[in-house]
Protein backbone atom coordinates (compact mmCIF):
# COMPACT_ATOMS: atom_id res chain seq x y z
CA UNK A 1 0.00 0.00 0.00
CA UNK A 2 2.90 2.51 0.70
CA UNK A 3 4.06 1.84 -2.56
CA UNK A 4 1.47 2.81 -3.97
CA UNK A 5 1.21 5.98 -1.92
CA UNK A 6 4.39 6.96 -3.54
CA UNK A 7 3.75 6.31 -6.93
CA UNK A 8 0.44 8.21 -6.38
CA UNK A 9 -1.56 5.65 -7.70
CA UNK A 10 -3.74 6.44 -4.18
CA UNK A 11 -3.38 8.99 -1.98
CA UNK A 12 -1.95 8.19 1.78
CA UNK A 13 -4.98 7.75 4.59
CA UNK A 14 -6.69 10.05 6.68
CA UNK A 15 -8.39 8.38 8.98
CA UNK A 16 -7.64 4.57 10.73
CA UNK A 17 -10.05 3.02 13.75
CA UNK A 18 -8.35 0.44 15.42
CA UNK A 19 -11.58 -1.85 17.44
CA UNK A 20 -10.19 -5.39 16.89
CA UNK A 21 -9.44 -6.78 20.28
CA UNK A 22 -9.80 -9.94 22.49
CA UNK A 23 -10.65 -10.17 26.22
CA UNK A 24 -9.64 -14.03 27.02
CA UNK A 25 -10.30 -16.04 30.46
CA UNK A 26 -6.28 -17.42 30.03
CA UNK A 27 -3.24 -15.45 29.29
CA UNK A 28 -0.79 -18.74 28.38
CA UNK A 29 -2.19 -18.78 24.43
CA UNK A 30 0.12 -18.08 21.95
CA UNK A 31 -0.30 -16.57 18.15
CA UNK A 32 1.37 -18.49 15.09
CA UNK A 33 4.48 -16.26 16.24
CA UNK A 34 4.37 -17.52 19.69
CA UNK A 35 3.25 -14.14 20.97
CA UNK A 36 0.91 -13.92 24.18
CA UNK A 37 -2.61 -13.46 22.29
CA UNK A 38 -3.96 -10.51 23.84
CA UNK A 39 -1.17 -8.41 23.61
CA UNK A 40 -0.26 -9.43 20.10
CA UNK A 41 -3.96 -8.51 18.76
CA UNK A 42 -4.66 -5.59 21.17
CA UNK A 43 -1.38 -3.59 21.09
CA UNK A 44 0.96 -5.41 18.68
CA UNK A 45 -1.00 -5.68 15.57
CA UNK A 46 -1.82 -1.56 16.52
CA UNK A 47 1.41 -0.73 16.32
CA UNK A 48 2.49 -2.42 13.28
CA UNK A 49 -0.31 -1.31 11.04
CA UNK A 50 0.17 2.62 12.37
CA UNK A 51 3.72 2.28 11.71
CA UNK A 52 3.55 1.00 8.30
CA UNK A 53 0.92 2.92 6.73
CA UNK A 54 1.23 6.20 6.16
CA UNK A 55 -1.14 9.44 7.15
CA UNK A 56 -1.48 12.89 5.75
CA UNK A 57 -3.37 15.77 7.80
CA UNK A 58 -5.89 16.40 8.38
CA UNK A 59 -6.31 12.83 9.41
CA UNK A 60 -8.00 11.14 12.66
CA UNK A 61 -6.46 7.78 14.25
CA UNK A 62 -8.61 6.57 17.18
CA UNK A 63 -7.63 3.07 19.16
CA UNK A 64 -10.23 1.44 21.56
CA UNK A 65 -8.85 1.42 25.13
CA UNK A 66 -10.75 0.66 28.04
CA UNK A 67 -11.17 1.58 31.61
CA UNK A 68 -10.38 -1.68 33.05
CA UNK A 69 -6.78 0.01 32.67
CA UNK A 70 -7.27 2.02 35.96
CA UNK A 71 -7.96 -1.76 37.79
CA UNK A 72 -10.29 -0.21 40.67
CA UNK A 73 -13.57 -0.67 41.56
CA UNK A 74 -15.07 2.74 40.65
CA UNK A 75 -14.05 1.85 36.70
CA UNK A 76 -14.44 -1.43 36.32
CA UNK A 77 -16.53 -3.03 39.27
CA UNK A 78 -13.95 -5.22 40.41
CA UNK A 79 -14.90 -7.77 37.21
CA UNK A 80 -11.21 -6.99 36.23
CA UNK A 81 -8.10 -7.25 37.92
CA UNK A 82 -5.46 -4.44 37.39
CA UNK A 83 -3.03 -4.08 35.08
CA UNK A 84 0.56 -5.56 36.03
CA UNK A 85 3.05 -3.93 34.06
CA UNK A 86 6.21 -5.38 32.61
CA UNK A 87 8.73 -5.54 29.87
CA UNK A 88 7.64 -6.08 26.78
CA UNK A 89 9.40 -9.04 25.92
CA UNK A 90 7.42 -10.63 29.13
CA UNK A 91 4.47 -9.31 28.20
CA UNK A 92 4.31 -10.78 24.92
CA UNK A 93 5.64 -14.29 26.39
CA UNK A 94 2.04 -16.71 27.33
CA UNK A 95 1.93 -17.15 30.59
CA UNK A 96 3.41 -14.04 32.42
CA UNK A 97 0.21 -11.95 33.51
CA UNK A 98 -1.11 -14.92 35.35
CA UNK A 99 -4.76 -14.48 34.35
CA UNK A 100 -6.68 -13.80 30.99
CA UNK A 101 -8.34 -10.90 32.13
CA UNK A 102 -5.23 -9.19 33.89
CA UNK A 103 -3.76 -9.44 30.33
CA UNK A 104 -6.75 -7.59 28.76
CA UNK A 105 -6.26 -4.79 31.53
CA UNK A 106 -2.54 -4.75 31.12
CA UNK A 107 -3.16 -4.33 27.40
CA UNK A 108 -4.94 -1.58 27.44
CA UNK A 109 -2.50 0.61 29.49
CA UNK A 110 -0.32 -0.70 26.71
CA UNK A 111 -2.66 1.09 24.23
CA UNK A 112 -2.82 4.34 25.68
CA UNK A 113 0.70 4.44 26.10
CA UNK A 114 1.31 3.48 22.45
CA UNK A 115 -1.28 6.28 21.62
CA UNK A 116 1.03 9.08 23.79
CA UNK A 117 4.18 7.72 21.84
CA UNK A 118 2.37 7.92 18.37
CA UNK A 119 0.88 11.74 19.12
CA UNK A 120 4.57 12.49 19.69
CA UNK A 121 4.94 11.24 16.10
CA UNK A 122 2.87 11.58 13.74
CA UNK A 123 2.48 14.45 11.34
CA UNK A 124 1.43 17.68 12.51
CA UNK A 125 -2.06 17.24 11.56
CA UNK A 126 -2.74 13.53 12.05
CA UNK A 127 -4.67 13.58 15.51
CA UNK A 128 -4.36 10.37 17.00
CA UNK A 129 -6.73 9.49 20.49
CA UNK A 130 -7.67 6.28 22.67
CA UNK A 131 -11.02 5.61 22.84
CA UNK A 132 -13.19 4.04 25.84
CA UNK A 133 -16.03 2.69 24.90
CA UNK A 134 -16.63 1.41 28.99
CA UNK A 135 -18.71 -1.87 29.45
CA UNK A 136 -20.48 -3.06 26.49
CA UNK A 137 -22.18 -6.21 27.30
CA UNK A 138 -24.18 -7.41 24.30
CA UNK A 139 -20.81 -7.84 21.88
CA UNK A 140 -18.88 -10.83 21.00
CA UNK A 141 -16.01 -9.64 23.78
CA UNK A 142 -16.57 -12.44 26.35
CA UNK A 143 -16.78 -15.14 23.65
CA UNK A 144 -13.62 -16.93 25.10
CA UNK A 145 -15.31 -16.94 28.51
CA UNK A 146 -17.19 -20.13 30.24
CA UNK A 147 -20.78 -20.73 29.58
CA UNK A 148 -20.97 -19.32 32.81
CA UNK A 149 -19.20 -16.22 32.20
CA UNK A 150 -20.69 -15.78 28.61
CA UNK A 151 -24.33 -16.23 30.13
CA UNK A 152 -23.44 -13.57 32.63
CA UNK A 153 -21.94 -11.14 29.81
CA UNK A 154 -24.88 -11.46 27.34
CA UNK A 155 -28.15 -11.65 29.91
CA UNK A 156 -27.03 -10.57 33.15
CA UNK A 157 -24.86 -7.37 32.54
CA UNK A 158 -26.94 -5.28 29.90
CA UNK A 159 -28.92 -4.38 32.82
CA UNK A 160 -26.32 -2.40 33.72
CA UNK A 161 -27.47 0.05 31.05
CA UNK A 162 -29.53 1.53 32.96
CA UNK A 163 -26.49 3.23 35.18
CA UNK A 164 -23.26 5.20 33.89
CA UNK A 165 -21.28 1.93 33.86
CA UNK A 166 -22.64 0.36 30.76
CA UNK A 167 -23.39 1.02 27.03
CA UNK A 168 -25.55 -0.62 24.66
CA UNK A 169 -23.60 -1.99 21.24
CA UNK A 170 -25.42 0.80 19.27
CA UNK A 171 -24.49 3.90 21.16
CA UNK A 172 -21.14 2.82 21.70
CA UNK A 173 -20.59 2.41 18.22
CA UNK A 174 -22.18 5.61 17.25
CA UNK A 175 -20.02 7.24 19.93
CA UNK A 176 -16.93 5.65 18.35
CA UNK A 177 -17.88 7.02 15.02
CA UNK A 178 -18.11 10.23 16.59
CA UNK A 179 -14.53 9.84 17.50
CA UNK A 180 -13.03 9.03 14.63
CA UNK A 181 -15.46 11.16 12.49
CA UNK A 182 -17.06 14.03 13.92
CA UNK A 183 -15.44 17.31 15.67
CA UNK A 184 -12.35 16.88 16.76
CA UNK A 185 -12.76 15.58 20.39
CA UNK A 186 -9.28 17.62 21.73
CA UNK A 187 -5.94 17.61 21.51
CA UNK A 188 -3.70 14.85 20.05
CA UNK A 189 -2.90 11.89 22.57
CA UNK A 190 -6.30 12.60 24.80
CA UNK A 191 -8.38 9.67 26.18
CA UNK A 192 -12.04 9.96 25.04
CA UNK A 193 -14.30 8.28 27.59
CA UNK A 194 -17.80 8.16 25.36
CA UNK A 195 -17.54 11.13 23.69
CA UNK A 196 -15.91 13.03 26.74
CA UNK A 197 -12.18 13.82 26.53
CA UNK A 198 -11.15 13.21 29.71
CA UNK A 199 -8.23 11.62 32.33
CA UNK A 200 -6.88 8.64 31.51
CA UNK A 201 -5.32 6.78 35.08
CA UNK A 202 -1.87 8.63 36.83
CA UNK A 203 -0.07 5.43 36.01
CA UNK A 204 -0.74 5.74 31.43
CA UNK A 205 1.22 9.59 31.80
CA UNK A 206 4.18 7.40 32.49
CA UNK A 207 6.43 8.77 29.21
CA UNK A 208 9.38 6.49 30.60
CA UNK A 209 7.06 3.88 30.05
CA UNK A 210 5.64 4.68 27.11
CA UNK A 211 8.90 5.55 25.25
CA UNK A 212 10.33 2.31 26.07
CA UNK A 213 7.37 0.28 24.80
CA UNK A 214 7.48 2.06 21.47
CA UNK A 215 10.90 1.35 21.28
CA UNK A 216 10.73 -2.51 22.56
CA UNK A 217 8.41 -2.89 20.24
CA UNK A 218 10.21 -2.08 17.27
CA UNK A 219 12.85 -4.09 18.22
CA UNK A 220 10.35 -6.71 18.40
CA UNK A 221 8.93 -6.55 14.77
CA UNK A 222 12.79 -6.37 13.67
CA UNK A 223 13.24 -10.00 15.55
CA UNK A 224 9.76 -12.04 16.24
CA UNK A 225 10.04 -14.84 17.80
CA UNK A 226 8.71 -18.42 16.45
CA UNK A 227 5.75 -20.78 17.99
CA UNK A 228 8.94 -22.55 19.95
CA UNK A 229 8.84 -19.81 22.05
CA UNK A 230 5.85 -20.67 23.91
CA UNK A 231 5.33 -22.23 26.79
CA UNK A 232 5.59 -27.04 26.28
CA UNK A 233 1.48 -26.73 26.91
CA UNK A 234 1.02 -24.49 23.24
CA UNK A 235 3.62 -25.79 21.37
Amino acid sequence: MNEQVRGGRIPPLQGFLGNAGVQLTRADTATADGFETTFAVNVLANYVLLTELEFAAPGRIAITGSDTHFGDLRHNLGLVPGPKWDRVDRLVTPGTQGKGRRAYATSKLAVIYLVHALARRLPEGVDIYTHNPGLVPGTGLARGSNALGRFVFRSVLPLLRVTPFATGPKTAGELLAATVAGRRPGGSGSYVDRGTVTSSSPESYDETRSEALFRELAELVRAPRTPSTAPPSQR
